[in-house]
Formats: C-alpha cells, sequence, structure tokens
C-alpha cells in the first residue's frame, strides 16, 4: 500500500484559493440553486436520525459515516459505495456493516453522533472506517435570503463554514482514533458538481480544492487515515451525475468505490 501522497490531487496554492473565492462569492449562489435539492433561501431539513445496529459478538465490521454520499443517495440500484465496499469484503472472510449516515447530515451532526456510547462502542470495534463529510457544511453555508444572515457575505459564509468543519472533522477524527487507534480510515474528498452546469465559470474549483486542503491536511494528523479523492472523477463528467445533478449516479458511486478499494 502506498502512503497517501499517491492521492494528493489538490493543485492550487492557498493564496489562489483564497483571491477565487472571493471572486467565486457573486456567482456561487445561482451555482447552487436547486444543487442541493433546496432554493438557496430556504433552510436545509434536519438529517435523519440513524438507526444503531444492534452489536454482534465476533466477525469484521465495517463502519459507515456521513452524509447521503454515504448513504449512496442518486445510485439507480440504491447500492452507493459503502454497499460496494462491502460486497467486495465479503469475499474476503464475514463482514458486518453498520452504516450510520444520513441525508442531509453536516460535520455537526456527525461529531455530535461520534461522542455518543453506542457508536463510540461500535467504532471500537470496528476493522473499516468509510467516512464521507462535508458537501453540506459547504453547500449549506451560503447565507440564507430570509434576513438571518443580513450583512453577511457569500465568501464571509464560506470562510466560516470551513473553518467550522476542520474543527469538526479533526473532533471527529480524534474520537474515533480514540475508540479505535487502529481500524484504517478512509475520509471521501469532495468533488465539485456545479463546474458540469457553469462549464466556462472555473472559479467553483478552487473552492472545492480548498476544501479538500482542508482534509487532507487534516488527515495527516491521525495515523492510518486516507484521503479517497474524488474531484478529478467527476470534473468535467457530468454524465456521472445522478439526475439531481448533485450526487453520484451509478457510474460514479462505481469509481469511487474502486478508488476506496484501493486503498485497503
Amino acid at each position: 500500500m502506498a502512503g497517501s501522497s499517491r492521492f494528493w490531487l489538490w493543485r492550487l496554492p492557498a493564496a489562489v484559493a483564497v483571491v477565487a473565492t472571493l471572486v467565486f462569492a457573486a456567482g456561487f449562489a445561482l451555482a447552487l440553486r436547486g444543487a442541493s435539492g433546496r432554493p438557496i433561501g430556504v433552510a436545509p431539513p434536519a438529517p435523519e436520525r440513524a438507526a444503531l445496529p444492534t452489536p454482534r459478538a465476533g466477525g469484521r465490521l465495517l463502519l459507515v459515516l456521513g452524509d447521503s454520499l454515504a448513504r449512496g443517495t442518486g445510485d439507480e440500484t440504491g447500492r452507493g459505495f459503502a454497499r460496494e465496499v462491502f460486497e467486495d469484503l465479503k469475499k474476503r472472510g464475514p463482514v458486518e456493516i453498520a452504516n450510520l449516515a444520513v441525508n442531509g447530515a453536516e460535520s455537526d451532526d456527525v461529531r455530535e453522533l461520534v461522542e455518543s456510547a453506542n457508536v463510540q462502542s461500535l467504532a471500537a470495534r470496528a476493522d473499516w472506517i468509510l467516512l464521507s463529510i462535508g458537501g453540506n457544511d459547504l453547500s449549506h453555508s451560503v447565507p440564507r435570503l430570509d434576513g438571518s444572515d443580513a450583512g453577511v457575505s457569500p465568501a464571509e459564509a464560506i470562510t466560516r463554514a470551513k473553518e467550522k468543519y476542520a474543527s469538526n472533522l479533526r473532533a471527529i477524527l480524534t474520537k474515533v482514533r480514540e475508540a479505535n487507534p487502529t481500524a484504517p480510515i478512509r475520509v471521501l474528498g469532495l468533488y465539485d458538481p456545479f463546474e458540469s452546469r457553469e462549464s466556462k465559470n472555473r472559479v467553483g474549483e478552487s473552492v472545492i480544492l480548498g476544501w479538500n486542503s482542508v482534509i487532507q491536511e487534516t488527515a495527516l494528523g491521525f495515523p492510518k487515515v486516507l484521503v479517497v479523492p474524488t474531484f478529478d472523477l467527476f470534473e468535467g463528467r457530468e454524465d456521472r451525475l445522478a439526475l439531481d445533478h448533485f450526487h453520484p449516479n451509478r457510474a460514479g458511486y462505481a469509481l469511487i468505490t474502486a478508488r476506496v478499494l484501493q486503498t485497503f
């Protein structure tokens, strides 16, 4: 298994990302409209509560945490990458899956989840851990138009969201590592579903890559945590997105699955 450097795809320096973020502010709201399934100005629905499985003695366990990507939303077969990874692991021997991902989850939600005693117990006995979180933090960060975010520019809102996300991601990985010091953890990087909608407007790329840099830098502070990049899989490939133009379709999830399995 090669080191995490083989997946180092983040390409823009921080200074460029900052400048691009300011330019991006004016067009980001239009790019996001409808992409996450809600118009800007409408607060995101509260994420569903995950049902905790009953731990069983013996056997190996794949623990999945995160958002709708980890749930497989958009996949015509309803499987998603987590289920496909599980099916591959089953070929190597008996294994269970505990998928606690919920649609609409942000990093705050996952942080609260991993602090619970039940999830700490599951994490302690997990043999592999998959985490997908951050897409909703970013897409929900544009100031709402109901006046509650009056005076906050999109650029400032995105910056605040990224700082909060970095803190939450660090806390999530810390809690999981406290419960389980050795299980491999794979964190999905973010991709850009907005570029395919505005192929002439590339400023969204630098914002996504800036968030990916946060994920990569945070992961480097923990043992056996690798970032699985997805940005290149969807760059300019709208055919790999579902009908909502936001989540991957079956073809997109298959590519994510292959990337994850390369790290095991």
